[in-house]
């Protein structure tokens, strides 16, 4: 606390400059202040929000009490009590008291105006930052959705999309070579291929297969592999058809199955891809393997597959193993623990 005012300029200068907040006067102090150029045994201001403020903090022996009204215009701000030693207190306080009541009513009135001010400063400040803060969750929630939609057409949409455009391939051929039979025979994979696309979209849109919901991931990947012929082998043999998991861990099976397989026919067109899953008490394994010609370092590094699926499966709590080799065909591993 700073040292007592010397004098009456130094005394009502100080009661002129009362402001609130950091570096302010503060009242208990202003009661010092006052209780030393008064001359009074105990000083405690009162304000109109009832809070109270008195120097020294213990109420003196009782003595002579003297209220004065504090006021800013027409409104009460306040009330000073004096404990006084003596009455009266003289002409020179009694005029210093006048002086300092005349300035210590608007000082107050505009120290609470100026706090109310603060107080709503602060209070706009707060909900600027909140607002902020819920537009920066909600942009970065509508990115968030917006990379799941991209890594859902990309796990999904894209599986039948490739598949089509070998489909194409194979009636372009058939057209050259004349040969009506198997041309129609593409054509009606080429339209199940359609509607295949148009159920993946609809995957997308939606955020989950009817058939996976209803019936799990068996029938799901059955479904999607049927038109396949040889070249995808769905391996079932430890797999219990009746079990179900819980709907992330089915839809991460799912698309990294699908994303697996897909991979395997852009860089392996003429391979054979096995699709194997199995449970075990320990949790869900799978695998997609082909006999392909394999992948380098640097088409496993650049793969947007891989980042997909290594997405996927860290979101379930799981773990992803690749195994690829030039001439050495490719593995994809996965185990989801329970």
């Amino acid at each position: 606390m700073s040292s007592l005012p010397t004098g009456r300029d130094e005394l009502l200068a100080l009661v002129a400059a009362i402001r609130p907040g950091p570096g302010g006067v503060h009242l208990t102090q202003l009661c010092q202040w006052l209780r030393s150029g008064l001359g009074a045994a105990r000083v405690r201001l009162v304000l109109a929000d009832g809070r109270e403020f008195a120097w020294p903090g213990r109420p003196a022996p009782f003595r002579r009490s003297r209220r004065v009204a504090l006021t800013a215009g027409r409104e009460r701000v306040g009330e000073l009590f004096l404990e006084l030693r003596f009455l009266p207190l003289g002409r020179r306080r009694e005029r210093l008291l006048t002086e300092v009541t005349d300035l210590l009513g608007p000082a107050l009135r505009a120290a609470v105006l100026q706090s109310e001010l603060d107080r709503s400063l602060e209070s706009a400040r707060g909900h600027a930052e909140r607002v902020a803060a819920v537009r920066r969750r909600a942009f970065a929630e509508r990115d968030a959705e917006r990379r799941d939609i991209e890594r859902d057409l990309h796990d999904g949409a894209q599986h039948h999309l490739v598949a089509l455009g070998m489909t194409l391939g194979l009636l372009e051929l058939h057209a050259r070579n004349n040969d009506q039979t198997a041309l129609q025979e593409q054509l009606r994979r080429l339209r199940k291929g359609l509607d295949r696309a148009e159920s993946a979209l609809f995957l997308t849109a939606t955020g989950g297969s009817p058939l996976l919901q209803e019936a799990g991931i068996y029938p799901a990947l059955l479904a999607e592999f049927r038109d396949a012929g040889s070249q995808v082998r769905l391996d079932l043999r430890e797999w219990d058809t009746a079990r179900r998991y819980e709907a992330a861990v089915e839809l991460a099976v799912y698309f990294i199955c699908l994303e697996a397989v897909n991979n395997a026919r852009k860089h392996a067109s003429d391979a054979e891809v096995v699709v194997r899953v199995a449970d075990s008490p320990a949790g869900l394994a799978f695998s997609v393997t082909d006999n392909g010609p394999g992948l380098n370092r640097r088409d496993l590094q650049g793969s947007s597959g891989m980042v997909n699926i290594r997405r996927r499966i860290v979101a379930v709590g799981g773990r992803i193993q690749l195994r690829s080799a030039p001439a050495g065909g490719t593995a994809v591993h996965g185990f989801i623990p329970f």
